[in-house]
């Protein structure tokens, strides 16, 4: 993907990965806003507004929506465990 396949209208897919919280996910984003060195998405469902710059791409944002499972899928995969809680065996 490169800077000018992101166009006003257009759909890209944000693999949001949150990892001190344990959030991954995949984020459908129609992109609202195209300057020279930034490019703002808006979520599809909720409307969120998200800021990119275009070092981001094929990083966090990309053009296929299986690109961007694949990779919060790898990323999940390898996350830390985020608990503390520790685990009890019950006898």
């Amino acid at each position: 993907m490169n800077k000018t396949d992101i166009q006003k209208g257009k759909m890209v897919y944000y693999a949001r990965m949150l990892k001190p919280v344990g959030i991954y996910e995949v984020c459908d984003l129609y992109v609202r806003t195209v300057r020279d060195d930034y490019f703002v998405g808006t979520d599809k469902r909720d409307k969120h507004a998200y800021l990119f710059s275009y070092n981001k791409l094929d990083k966090t944002i990309f053009k296929t929506r299986q690109e961007c499972l694949d990779t919060v899928l790898e990323a999940e995969k390898n996350a830390p465990k985020i608990s503390d809680e520790q685990e009890y065996e019950e006898y």
